[in-house]
């Protein structure tokens, strides 16, 4: 299968004797009952698959990374890291706090550079006399303080998009008999970008409604774009956060996260730059009634959740918790979008436990509430 010859073109590629090689391959395959325990991740390029990674979990809150093979012609392009990232954030959506892996002998400085630490050795039985460095990771909660958000607007079609006209048309259709409240507007979404010392920047790209949508439900299969949106996190004076809980007639129903949606054209400037801050007054006015000139602004973050990127400015209120929820499921109820069932007012660590709360929501509310 794909991924097998994936494995052993990578394997490979590393120059190891072909005698020692052809015994390898007898053993190492990739058959579907293995697939049943990995999870995986699956890179393509042109609709064929080029690389792969694949993780076991353990119950001590580890993660062993098992697999991560990319095809020799596109190495050095980037798509290790990227899939180790997905890697990384998936073990860290689940709730895992570490993770493990067994290094090519020469592959140890690339995971170095990836935040890897050096744990122990293994003797290489490709490569004898030499050993695999035993690496691990600790996972932390990937949340920074943002001091700049440097964004601009492609003038490309998203290739996505472009590639997949006809099934994006077919799916949304039928997300629209599910769901007749859908409605296939104009979106941005992160093609391009950087975070370095606090400092947001890169390029976003128009998209379809349905796209996004379609993109987003066949898993992020692009690994280069990424849902960046704004949030507003409510903090009442008792400390509490406040988290919407989304109505059964939106894309996200039953799910809770801090109020918010994605960037839109209105969002780009005269200039060609973003403007984030708009966009997330734009949603809180929409979704709760509020202005930010009442509000006070408190931190700025940036939380890293997988395909998500959510930038979330904190706003400190003078209204108790209960005073605010019942003033927002007020003006809810009288909007046209209804977007809110209800707010959900976070307390507590414990109150984070609920699997409803998407998982940036919950890594956002552990830093703030810690």
């Amino acid at each position: 299968m794909a991924l097998t010859t994936i494995m052993h073109l990578a394997k490979a590629s590393w120059g190891y004797p072909e005698e020692l090689m052809r015994e390898w391959r007898k053993h190492w395959q990739i058959t579907p009952d293995l697939l049943l325990e990995l999870d995986g991740i699956v890179a393509e390029k042109d609709g064929t698959p080029v690389a792969f990674s694949g993780a076991k979990h353990d119950a001590n809150g580890r993660v062993d990374l098992d697999y991560l093979y990319v095809a020799p012609q596109v190495q050095k392009s980037g798509i290790g890291a990227l899939l180790l990232m997905r890697s990384e954030d998936r073990a860290r959506q689940q709730g895992y706090t570490k993770i493990a892996l067994r290094s090519e002998v020469n592959a140890g400085g690339f995971y170095e550079r990836c935040g890897y630490e050096t744990t122990g050795h293994e003797p290489s039985q490709m490569a004898p006399g030499r050993f695999m460095p035993l690496m691990e990771k600790r996972l932390q909660p990937a949340v920074y303080p943002v001091s700049k958000i440097d964004l601009t607007i492609s003038g490309q079609p998203w290739a996505f998009e472009a590639a997949n006209k006809a099934a994006i048309s077919e799916y949304f259709a039928e997300k629209q008999r599910q769901i007749p409240e859908l409605w296939n507007g104009r979106t941005l979404k992160l093609t391009d970008h950087r975070f370095e010392d606090g400092v947001l920047s890169g390029t976003c790209t128009e998209c379809s409604y349905a796209a996004f949508l379609t993109w987003r439900d066949w898993g992020a299969p692009n690994l280069t774009t990424f849902n960046l949106f704004g949030s507003a996190v409510l903090r009442s004076p008792e400390g509490a956060l406040l988290y919407g809980v989304m109505s059964p007639h939106t894309a996200t129903a039953g799910l809770i996260y801090p109020m918010g949606g994605n960037l839109d054209p209105s969002d780009i400037t005269n200039s060609g730059s973003i403007d984030m801050q708009a966009s997330i007054s734009r949603e809180l006015e929409e979704e709760t009634g509020l202005s930010t000139h009442q509000l006070k602004h408190g931190e700025l973050l940036i939380i890293f959740d997988g395909a998500r990127i959510s930038v979330s400015q904190v706003f400190d209120c003078d209204r108790p918790a209960e005073d605010l929820r019942a003033a927002i499921n007020v003006h809810s109820k009288a909007s046209a979008e209804q977007e809110l069932a209800d707010v959900r007012i976070i307390k507590t660590l414990d109150d984070l436990d609920d699997p409803a709360i998407v998982p940036y929501a919950r890594d956002l509310g552990r830093y703030l509430l810690a």
